[in-house]
């Protein structure tokens, strides 16, 4: 799918009869890309699939009818068998050019054996999907009786000092080419958002002060029998927002932050789509409505632990055995907090010196009562250079078990109390609410002053994270970041919407574009999630969302340089709802 859509191609789409014929051009290929031969065929009908938030991206099914020199035997050595490759374009008629059009459909792999000859009809099916296919096990990528380890970093195996700190993106180049061999590639940093220049200005700076910010935070281990594309997906959600896949021009392995399309330019315009529209579907599926996002990650395994601590001159001292040197860079401890902390409070292990607590996400001093008596916390043991200095600190990554939530609130009071067993008093949806009765310390609030799924409206419905995608989140506040981006995503439910049109072969996926729905009388940018090619219909099924520039980018527009913790984007002025144009710049002035 092009990046850029020429006049030529919206001439050539408007020009279509209502049945149009189709061609299929298929480029046989050998393992090492080689080109062993090509069909044109005509295309009877079939169906494609491009879907942005999943991993096999592109999958396809063609009823193409081969010219009598074409003809397939489906044999070991004909040009369709399973250890063949395949890379197709799809044929418009341009009735001024008198030609065919052709637009790159991506590379595939079969899906079945590698097709079904009927020979009556002289019509030969083909099925096939990108190769996501050779990574997953259904083709390649299954792994065999190994026990494959990435190290979080390496050490002086005398000392014990730390060498070199192993990064997210070096562990998953290894993996492509080392087990996948593939070589053509494009991995972007996997790490701290703070440290990436979409997040932060000072992006640079973070990353001089934080050298383990896109460091592997533990050691991975994979068992016998696990796919390339498992090892692949655990680096990749080491941090939330990332994507992968195939690259439809090149088949370039892609892993990138999934797009903001902040600055994009229109794919397509509203103009273009209304004169191609068919049909317009604004339903929404109110069974996956969620307003709380829980999140459970890690079981966080310390180095060491001490059952025995002491506060006093607001700091946490304890004796560990076997950590008798010095602080260690990436040393993770645990304490049995006594007495909850006053502000800035300070630790030291093993008479070391006395060095700051901070917050992992945004590396503040903690605030008052950030721990709790009785609890079990875990603590990380980060140094970097600041004005050529060594600086360690601890950082707090949460309690024994990761654990954070996201509650997505009006921001109005209840005026409602509940008592809990030992007669404390608790007003209904507020922070302190939710930290006692889903015995959670991490509570962070979104507001959307006018969501109609608030917990204020429609009561609290949770949506719990667990399992095998979360156990590598390892701090407190890795999890509050997914479940804020989790809870966003559902309170952007009503923004969805999907259109048919005439068949459009050149779209794709995470692309800008402007439409007017037929119930608003106003245009609106929206961002295509997913796409169905109907070969048979002529027409093509789009889905879209919302488009809504992310928080960081009001901010900078509006003069405000604090994060907006407790906002979404129905707060969010002049791009969301109308009620509240202006509130943000009231704040700042």
């Amino acid at each position: 799918m092009a990046d850029i859509i020429t006049q030529e191609d919206l001439l050539t789409v408007l020009q279509q009869s209502a049945a149009p014929t189709l061609k299929l051009k298929a480029e046989v290929l050998d393992s090492d890309q080689k080109i062993l031969g090509a069909l044109t065929c005509s295309l009877t009908s079939g169906a494609m699939s491009i879907t942005g938030d999943s991993d096999i991206r592109r999958s396809a099914n063609f009823v193409i009818q081969p010219t009598i020199k074409e003809k397939i035997k489906l044999t070991q050595n004909s040009l369709l068998w399973m250890n063949k490759d395949i890379r197709l374009s799809l044929g418009l008629y341009h009735t001024r050019l008198k030609q065919y059009t052709y637009y790159p459909l991506g590379l595939y792999v079969y899906t079945d054996t590698s097709g079904i000859y009927d020979a009556a009809d002289d019509n030969l099916t083909i099925n096939c999907a990108d190769f996501m296919k050779k990574l997953d096990g259904t083709k390649n990528g299954q792994l065999g009786a190994l026990l494959i380890r990435y190290p979080a970093y390496e050490e002086n195996e005398e000392t014990g000092e730390v060498i070199k700190h192993n990064t997210i993106r070096d562990a998953v180049i290894n993996v492509l080419e080392q087990l996948a061999h593939i070589t053509r590639h494009r991995i972007d940093d996997i790490g701290e958002y703070k440290a990436l220049p979409d997040y932060n200005e000072n992006w640079q700076q973070y990353r001089e002060e934080n050298e383990t910010w896109n460091a592997i935070p533990f050691d991975q281990e994979f068992s016998a029998g696990c796919s390339v594309l498992s090892i692949l997906t655990t680096f990749r959600d080491l941090y939330p927002n990332y994507e992968m896949f195939f690259d439809m021009e090149t088949n370039a392995f892609i892993c990138q932050l999934k797009p903001l399309c902040d600055e994009d330019d229109i794919y397509l315009d509203n103009s273009f789509l209304q004169r191609v529209l068919i049909s317009e579907n604004t339903s929404v599926d109110m069974t996956s409505v969620r307003n709380i996002c829980e999140v459970w990650g890690k079981v966080i395994n310390t180095d060491f632990y001490a059952e025995e601590c002491a506060y006093t001159d607001n700091t946490y001292t304890a004796s560990i055995e076997g950590d008798e040197e010095k602080y260690q860079n990436g040393d993770l401890i645990g304490l049995k907090i006594p007495l909850s902390n006053q502000a800035d409070a300070l630790l030291n292990i093993n008479d070391f010196g006395a060095i700051g607590i901070y917050n992992e996400s945004d590396d503040t001093p903690l605030k008052e009562d950030s721990l709790k008596p009785g609890q079990i916390y875990a603590f990380k043991i980060k140094k970097k250079r600041v004005d050529g200095q060594d600086e360690t600190k601890a950082f707090l990554l949460g309690q024994w078990q990761v654990h954070a939530i996201n509650v997505l609130t009006n921001g109005r009071k209840s005026g409602r109390f509940v008592t809990d067993s030992e007669g404390r008093e608790y007003e209904l949806y507020s922070k302190e609410y939710f930290q006692k009765f889903y015995n959670c310390e991490r509570v962070d609030m979104t507001l959307i002053a006018d969501s109609p799924f608030t917990v204020e409206k429609l009561g609290e419905i949770p949506d719990i994270k667990t399992g095998s995608d979360y156990e590598n989140i390892t701090s407190d506040d890795l999890a509050a970041d997914r479940a804020k981006w989790e809870n966003w995503k559902n309170s952007r439910l009503t923004d969805n919407i999907t259109i048919t049109t005439a068949l459009l072969p050149f779209l794709d996926v995470n692309k800008k574009v402007t439409y007017r729905r037929s119930d608003t009388d106003s245009e609106q940018s929206y961002i295509i999630s997913s796409i169905s090619h109907d070969f048979a219909g002529y027409t093509s099924t789009i889905t879209m969302y919302r488009f809504y520039p992310l928080y960081e980018t009001l901010q900078k527009e509006n003069a405000l340089h604090r994060t907006l913790t407790g906002y979404s984007h129905g707060v969010l002025g002049k791009y969301t709802h109308e009620e509240l144009a202006g509130g943000i710049q009231n704040e700042a002035e």
